[in-house]
This record gives C-alpha cells, sequence and structure tokens, in this order.
C-alpha cells in the first residue's frame, strides 16, 4: 500500500521510514515533492495534538489517491504539563531565524535543562505522540503512543542540533541515556511508536 507522508523534511522522513519498516506492513511511503506537490505550511493551532496531525493531513486531502498520514508530538513534564512551545517560551522575543542551529539548540538546551533544576535535577517527563491517517474517503483513523523518559539537567554525550533535548534524559524502556542507545536499545524506545503506527495503518 502507498502512503502519503505530510511532510518534506528529511528527518522525519528517514525517521518514518525505520519505524514503519519494523512494523512489518507492506507500505511505501511516498512524500509531496516526490508527487510534484508542493509542501504546505500548516498553522498548528488545534486545541490538541490530534487536531493539529489532522490538520497536517486535510492539508493534502484531494490532492492524491492514496491515505496521507502525519502526527504531531508533545513533550509532557510532570508538573508542568504538556509544553507546547518550547522554542517559543526558549526563544521569547527572539527571531529564530536569526540564530544560528548552535545558538538555537544552546537556548533550548538551557531551557530544558532549566526545568530539570526547577525539579532538583530531574523530573518525569515523557513523548506523547498521535499518529493519524487520513483516507480518500474522508475516513480518519487515530493512535498514540507515549514514551515515558526521565528529564535532567546532566549532558550525557554532545547535543543534537536538531533535538538538544535527547542529550538530557534517560529512556525508562533501556535505563540509559537516549543519546547514547545502540541502534537496538533506540528501537526498544521506539516500540510505543512504532506499536501506534501498526495500529493506525
Amino acid at each position: 500500500m502507498k502512503i502519503l507522508l505530510a511532510t518534506n523534511n528529511q528527518g522525519k522522513v528517514e525517521r518514518y521510514k525505520t519505524l514503519v519498516a519494523q512494523t512489518g506492513l507492506d507500505i511505501e511511503l511516498c512524500i509531496p515533492s516526490e508527487l510534484g506537490i508542493v509542501a504546505r505550511e500548516v498553522e498548528e493551532n488545534a486545541d490538541s495534538l490530534a487536531g493539529n496531525a489532522e490538520l497536517k493531513a486535510r492539508a493534502y486531502f484531494g490532492l492524491v489517491d492514496m491515505p496521507i498520514l502525519a502526527n504531531d508530538t508533545g513533550f509532557y513534564v510532570e508538573g508542568e504539563g504538556l509544553v507546547e512551545a518550547p522554542k517559543r517560551e526558549a526563544l521569547g522575543d527572539i527571531d529564530e531565524r536569526t540564530l544560528s542551529n548552535e545558538d538555537r539548540a544552546a537556548r533550548l538546551l538551557a531551557f530544558w535543562k532549566g526545568i530539570a533544576t526547577k525539579y532538583g535535577g530531574q523530573v518525569d517527563a515523557a513523548w506523547v505522540e498521535v499518529f493519524v491517517v487520513l483516507y480518500p474517503n474522508g475516513t480518519v483513523r487515530r493512535a498514540d503512543s507515549c514514551r515515558e523518559v526521565l528529564l535532567t539537567d546532566q549532558e550525557f554525550g554532545t547535543p543534537h542540533l536538531a533535538m538538544p533535548v535527547r542529550a538530557l534524559y534517560y529512556s525508562k524502556i533501556t535505563n540509559k541515556p537516549s543519546i547514547q542507545h545502540t541502534e537496538v536499545e533506540e528501537l526498544a524506545e521506539m516500540q510505543p511508536v512504532i506499536d501506534a503506527l501498526v495500529q493506525v495503518l
């Protein structure tokens, strides 16, 4: 089955391909640019992760005759709730376009460290992810996943510029800093996401 992935972000595309391959399902992922479709900019203004994921999928509705897969992700912190816009909070009034990738990553790292420090250096947290598949007939299927972690104010490795928070937390599935995972351990941490993909696909 062919499915349109509602993004042209190469990092997300590679992530999805890896995870979908682990589902054992016979699925070929396509992206808009491969089909000559200009990527859609979506204002994520729904009141839930599921709503935002559906907005992303609906941006391509009617343009292809195949199911459309989209997702939205949030980071939940005990005592803080779902941190919906960490980049906006970390950068304040600074225009992101004026910062280098290194500066932006450093500010995000400081933001997340500050939250962990607020709770004594570590706090329970979780990645919450919602997947939506929108079918050509308008039917929508949803599934969600939750990956529990322990957010700390320590760096366990060199932060990735695109996701610096990954250097700060332990996976509760592997009981190991996520940034230090082997490929096998990484897939173990991602099992809830793989299960959600099986459910929604």
